[in-house]
């Protein structure tokens, strides 16, 4: 089974690697090969007749190109998937699975291909385990306890903005003033996507999107075996 990933930034790919290592061990006998290709950013669809010249390195900028090298790559390779995963923001979610739908017509790709949405944020995802995130920060296993059944599973709230205030003694304004800048809150995304996935039960996670991408996965391992 080979698989290839496409993920918007480099805490998603640090979260997919944990993740994938828990995977492969759930059935060892099953030879799983994937690569993932991380981002930086997810930018925006690309319009124009110059749009597949554009090398944006964002991941919807440059979507269409690259499911095009990896189709041409990918035939007759036997088992072999790919994987996008990318968060919604505040997009409506049906419609934004629709454009990237609308996207494997255009351009006419054959190798299967599955669009995994996190909602709102891949945060959302760590925030589907709540033994998780105690075992990962266990002096604030107390403040983690209180404060997450506040939070909506799968909500557009601001969902990585709640985990750092959970995570954070002093809360999101305490967070703010100590990461002021986009790099540094993607530094804490990483070091959020490595502590916590290493705990995480992928099999209790109550993230909807997260069981999405899951049972995807189960059903092309299922039928290489």
């Amino acid at each position: 089974m080979i698989i290839e990933f496409l993920v918007e930034d480099s805490s998603g790919a640090d979260f997919l690697k944990v993740f994938m290592e828990k995977y492969i061990l759930e059935k060892p006998e099953v030879n799983i090969e994937y690569t993932i290709h991380p981002y930086k950013g997810i930018g925006g669809f690309s319009r124009g007749p110059n749009a597949q010249n554009i090398k944006s390195k964002q991941l919807l900028c440059d979507l269409p190109k690259r499911l095009k090298a990896l189709n041409v790559k990918l035939q007759g390779v036997e088992n072999a998937c790919i994987f996008v995963v990318l968060d919604n923001d505040a997009r409506n979610t049906e419609n934004f699975q629709q454009e990237l739908d609308n996207l494997l017509a255009i351009n006419s790709i054959s190798i299967d291909s599955v669009f995994c949405i996190a909602i709102e944020e891949m945060e959302a995802w760590l925030l589907g385990d709540c033994h998780a995130l105690q075992a990962a920060y266990p002096k604030l296993a107390d403040r983690i306890a209180s404060k997450l059944p506040n939070y909506q599973q799968d909500s557009i709230c601001g969902t990585w903005e709640f985990l750092a205030d959970i995570l954070t003694k002093g809360g999101i304004g305490k967070f703010r003033k100590d990461n002021p800048s986009a790099h540094d809150v993607g530094i804490k995304k990483a070091e959020w996507a490595k502590n916590i996935g290493k705990h995480l039960d992928i099999r209790e996670n109550k993230s909807p999107s997260f069981q999405h991408m899951l049972n995807a996965l189960d059903q092309r391992r299922n039928a290489a075996i």
